[in-house]
């Protein structure tokens, strides 16, 4: 009884061991700037648009990387205006780094929603580990023949 004790306690020590050491933590780059995304840890990051300081209609938008585990991401992006608008746009970008540039692997949109002030979307997808992801944005109001667009970026979220 005493072996299959000893037995089952450097078992379990093994396989956490072997678990911590095959684990990928995030690479060297981690709190660098990559075209500038600041590259992180974590769950989730959020970039925003600043407010346009000639912008009539486009108020701001923003987009949301979100870690659900697994190698599973949510993508989220909405834009906001300042008035009612014809028409109101948001595209979101999955973005991975790839050496030292940001290649797009999914788009989602552009989603548009007519006579409002107000559009969002989202999305589940499915990735690949050991690589940091970004959410680029493009952000559109249009109002008769003005069309003001502008763009956010999220920092790099390290995906294990």
């Amino acid at each position: 009884m005493k072996i299959q004790k000893i037995f089952v306690v450097l078992f379990s020590i093994c396989c956490f061991l072997f678990g911590a050491l095959t684990t990928k933590a995030a690479d060297e780059r981690l709190g660098t700037v990559v075209d500038g995304s600041l590259l992180v840890e974590g769950m989730e990051v959020e970039g925003f648009t600043q407010t346009m300081a000639r912008g009539t209609y486009l108020g701001a938008g923003s987009g949301k990387l979100t870690n659900k585990g697994n190698h599973s991401v949510n993508v989220f992006g909405n834009t906001t205006c300042n008035k009612i608008c014809d028409e109101v746009k948001v595209t979101l970008h999955l973005q991975r780094l790839e050496g030292n540039s940001w290649a797009t692997i999914y788009t989602l949109g552009p989603k548009v929603a007519k006579n409002t002030n107000y559009v969002s979307n989202s999305k589940n997808y499915t990735i690949k580990g050991g690589y940091y992801y970004r959410i680029k944005g493009s952000h559109t109001a249009i109002k008769g023949s003005t069309a003001e667009s502008t763009a956010s970026y999220t920092d790099g979220l390290w995906i294990k």
